[in-house]
């Protein structure tokens, strides 16, 4: 992107170009469109080096204006205050993330202020999206279970008031968006609301409060109807990448729904969220959008797993449905054509971990050599996601695949080499407490969930999925 210099005090090194065109406002501008221009201009550059990638200058740009201009009227200075959001925002994918997203939200928030709904509706709506989703991004700061559970209730506590405080910003941002007829940035915002809701009932879901489980189907419920808003808006034709993101995360709101349910009410949520999995497929296809596409598949994997998989009901084992666990296994190995270990590293772990989850889970009740093979294969699969997932790097997911190691190698115990078998078993077990207490000594204390071995009918809770 080629920048504009207009003026020749612009020409030379960032620092000294902005000191030369604030002094000039300072003392020479004789109207206000002048100066509104000067800094209209000064904003397009930062906007351009931002657009580069060159995050600092144009951050050092908005210092420069709103420090050496301190009195700029509202409108100009809601206008830098937005401007500098966004580009701290963006700032936070590069490094100093909490740094960069306080500041974004402390920008967004006087932006907010000077930028009065009555007066400026769709500039104040989109100043209350900016920090909506510097808001989430904050509380979604490595928010997986683990993390949360070693963050403890104080670290809870602080990502569910910013998931609230962006909740009510969405929600500000969508009454004027409405009112304006802004259709698409309804549907952002709609999106947004409905990522926020999913976002805090994860959250509740670490609350092992009986009271939790219910507010979460609430929070997953809302959220569904942001996302469905959001799909009117958001048609195959004219918008197929934003209708894409939208019914993906509709399906993990369905999905999240059915693992709180039973029975018929659970099989129905289920099947919600493997039709709109597999509407997104359709526009995310594996030449335009292969790593989009690679992660809605791993979520189809999981929803058909869930669906699959072998329960208790009314007292007998309902055993799985091996073609829907063969299917989610194909989903998974797509993804992992695309999910390598070179590319991205966590992503193949997961996928990874997610397939040898699905093969034990098929070998039940482990009587058959094919059983046999099925175990092999899931044991080869759980030990390359630990060559990525190490107990230094990620403790918690460290835990959970020993943990499912345990298992594989315990039910390939029943089929050969018993002694042998078992003591593989033993030792993945042993690991798999080691990780969980050295954990629980980080949270002063606070114990996690530890390995139970509990069985089902030759098959065992395998990372939570039975």
């Amino acid at each position: 992107m080629v920048i504009e210099m207009s003026s020749p005090w612009i020409a030379g090194p960032v620092g000294a170009a902005v000191g030369a065109a604030l002094a000039w406002i300072a003392s020479e501008y004789q109207t206000r469109k002048t100066y509104r221009n000067v800094l209209l201009l000064l904003a397009k550059s930062a906007d351009d080096f931002a657009g580069m990638g060159q995050l600092d200058k144009a951050l050092s740009i908005y210092d420069q204006v709103l420090k050496e201009i301190p009195r700029l009227e509202p409108a100009v200075r809601g206008e830098m205050r937005f401007r500098e959001g966004l580009c701290r925002y963006a700032s936070s994918f590069e490094g100093a993330r909490e740094r960069n997203l306080a500041g974004a939200v402390a920008a967004f928030e006087e932006a907010i202020r000077l930028f009065k709904p009555e007066k400026s509706p769709v500039e104040h709506a989109q100043a209350q999206n900016g920090l909506g989703i510097s808001l989430v991004r904050l509380s979604d700061a490595g928010a997986s279970k683990g993390d949360i559970a070693r963050a403890g209730r104080g670290g809870e506590e602080v990502r569910e008031e910013n998931l609230r405080r962006a909740i009510l910003a969405f929600e500000a941002a969508l009454n004027l968006y409405s009112a304006e007829g802004r259709a698409q940035e309804r549907a952002q915002t709609e999106n947004n609301l409905g990522d926020a809701r999913l976002l805090l009932a994860r959250l509740r879901l670490s609350d092992p409060a009986p009271s939790a489980a219910k507010a979460a189907a609430s929070d997953l419920e809302r959220a569904i109807e942001a996302y469905e808003a959001a799909l009117k808006f958001r048609t195959a034709e004219d918008h197929p990448e934003d209708r894409a993101e939208t019914q993906t995360s509709l399906g993990r709101a369905w999905m999240a729904l059915a693992e709180l349910e039973e029975g018929d009410v659970r099989e129905e949520n289920l099947e919600k969220a493997i039709i709109n999995f597999k509407a997104a497929l359709e526009l995310r296809t594996l030449e335009s959008h292969p790593f989009e596409r690679a992660e809605t598949q791993t979520l189809l994997g999981q929803a058909l797993v869930l669906e699959a998989e072998p329960r208790a009901e009314g007292g007998e084992i309902r055993w799985s449905d091996r073609e829907g666990l063969k299917a989610a296994m194909e989903a998974y190995e797509e993804a992992l054509t695309i999910r390598t270990r070179k590319a991205s590293p966590d992503e193949y772990a997961e996928t990874k971990g997610l397939l040898a989850r699905a093969l034990v889970i098929l070998s039940a009740p482990a009587r058959s050599s094919e059983d046999a093979a099925h175990l092999k294969r899931a044991i080869g699969a759980f030990e390359d996601a630990l060559a990525v997932m190490t107990l230094e790097a990620h403790p918690e997911e460290y835990a959970t695949i020993q943990n499912d190691l345990g298992i594989a190698y315990r039910n390939l115990s029943k089929l050969e080499d018993r002694e042998e078998n078992l003591e593989r078993s033993i030792l993945a077990y042993e690991e798999a407490l080691r990780a969980r207490s050295a954990g629980a000594r980080k949270v002063g204390g606070k114990e996690t969930n530890e390995t139970d071995g509990e069985e089902l009918e030759g098959g065992d809770e395998v990372g939570g999925v039975r």
